[in-house]
């Protein structure tokens, strides 16, 4: 087939992967391509897939702000950041009347990049049998409608942004009908989604389980896993305090997402306690799966509905248990009580008590379960299996 993948935009698809949606991108494309199938990436500047065709397209993703996500609310469900520049009636209200609004420049800027893919992709439309986009923005719903191809949305995210719930409403009306196609990958988010918009499959991310060593048996020293982009919804505080009440070491990874939260909420306890807690930064993905496999538990105490959750995938893939509040799709990737332990969300005694028996997990149990069910061989063939739906 010939496939053209739309990619979000605020990051290069390149290692090192600002989040799991931009890993799974990239292993879509370069497995797809594998295959022998003909696929072309629409990214930002930097992106580079080997066998990928990738078009120039002078897209800086320094132009574009990743989402963020407010601290969840008492139901446990974070709601998206109003874009820079937007107003509430009532500020507007109080605005002085003579005050010109300006325009906000970034969205401007989004809305132009979306605008110019699709024409592009339009303009060589036999080129091409089908488009699947990856970008969690309301351009690129909006304007995939545009094109004559047929076109696949995976929403990666859930339903936190009023305008996109909107747009998809009518897009792809629950009753039937509509313009969009749009896949989960998770029945959890699959069901966020089901009472605003039609969804129309479920095709889980997968990894690649050979690429990623396996760990028989956890590293001497004794140290449990975070890993994540630094932002509330990921649970960073859970996971340090998770740790100290089990009395092990963290080793915590990832990218500063938010860096008004780290400073003030991650940073400063890491700090305070060097012995209990370190923080390593951005590491590569090489790098983190062979931390992953000489942890003794990876923790994802995460404070929102997870979509999928790739690290949970990965450190099974290295043998590792994962310790996890049973949210969204990790109710799906862990086999609780076989890999790993899904807990009440917030219960940090529950969390740190399953961490203190993660010996009774076996690790080649960690690594068959992901290896039979979240491949990235069953990946590509439920993509290359949804495809020739659209064509």
């Amino acid at each position: 087939m010939r496939i053209a993948l739309l990619a979000p935009l605020v990051s290069p698809i390149a290692p090192p992967f600002l989040g799991g949606a931009q890993a799974v991108l990239y292993d879509l494309a370069r497995g797809l391509a594998a295959r022998g199938h003909d696929v072309t990436l629409f990214g930002a500047d930097g992106s580079a897939v080997p066998g990928v065709r990738m078009p120039r397209l002078d897209l800086d993703p320094a132009r574009f702000t990743p989402a963020r996500f407010t601290p969840p609310s008492s139901s446990g469900a974070p709601s998206a950041q109003s874009p820079a520049g937007a107003t509430s009636e009532s500020d507007e209200e109080e605005e002085d009347e003579d005050d010109v609004q300006q325009p906000d420049e970034e969205i401007f800027q989004q809305t132009y990049a979306f605008m110019h893919i699709f024409r592009l992709i339009a303009t060589h439309a036999r080129e091409y049998d089908l488009v699947h986009a990856h970008a969690f923005d309301w351009p690129a719903f909006a304007y995939g409608t545009t094109q004559p191809l047929p076109m696949a949305h995976t929403l990666h995210l859930p339903p936190v942004d009023a305008r996109i719930m909107h747009l998809l409403a009518r897009l792809a009306p629950r009753e039937g009908g509509g313009r969009a196609h749009l896949v989960t990958v998770s029945r959890a988010l699959a069901a966020a989604w089901s009472a605003t918009c039609r969804i129309d499959a479920v095709l889980y991310n997968g990894v690649d389980v050979e690429r990623i060593p396996f760990g028989a048996r956890a590293d001497a020293d004794r140290y449990v896993l975070f890993a994540g982009r630094m932002a509330p919804e990921k649970g960073v505080e859970d996971a340090l305090a998770i740790a100290r009440r089990a009395g092990l070491r963290l080793v915590v990874a990832g990218g500063v997402y938010d860096q008004e939260y780290f400073a003030t909420r991650v940073e400063a306890r890491i700090a305070a306690s060097p012995a209990r807690a370190a923080y390593i930064g951005v590491v590569p993905r090489e790098e983190l799966w062979r931390l992953m496999a000489g942890a003794t538990a990876v923790l994802v105490p995460s404070r929102w509905e997870e979509p999928f959750n790739l690290v949970a995938a990965e450190a099974q893939a290295a043998g590792t248990p994962v310790i996890a509040y049973a949210r969204g799709g990790l109710t799906e990737v862990i086999a609780d009580g076989e890999t790993g332990a899904l807990v009440p969300p917030g219960d940090i005694d529950a969390a740190a008590a399953a961490l203190r028996r993660v010996g009774d997990y076996d690790r080649a149990a960690c690594r068959e379960w992901i290896s039979s069910h979240f491949s990235l061989a069953a990946m590509l063939d439920a993509h290359e299996r949804y495809y020739r739906t659209l064509r």
